[in-house]
């Protein structure tokens, strides 16, 4: 099979055409989810897995896994937001 010499080799993060904007926001999105699995996992979640006190009805242990899932929810929509208006100024 004949290979392609324009393709990259290895792991490519970013196209070189790429916006430092938009690596910077790629860049602290993953960095918040490096640190919501690292919070959702040993040893830092048996710290917060007790059931009191209660945060809005809540145990703390789901209070903590919802607040981690809300905050990577919010991050993700501020990337694609983020994505969506670079790819209107290119327009």
């Amino acid at each position: 099979m004949k290979s392609d010499d324009s393709s990259p080799k290895g792991l490519v993060l970013f196209a070189p055409a790429t916006s430092a904007a938009v690596r910077r926001r790629r860049w602290i999105f993953v960095a918040l989810v490096m640190m919501a699995a690292a919070a959702l996992t040993w040893p830092i979640y048996p710290v917060f897995a007790g059931v009191h006190p209660l945060i809005l009805g809540l145990p703390l242990s789901l209070a903590w896994v919802i607040l981690w899932l809300a905050l990577v929810f919010g991050g993700l929509v501020w990337l694609y937001r983020g994505e969506e208006e670079s790819q209107e100024g290119e327009e």
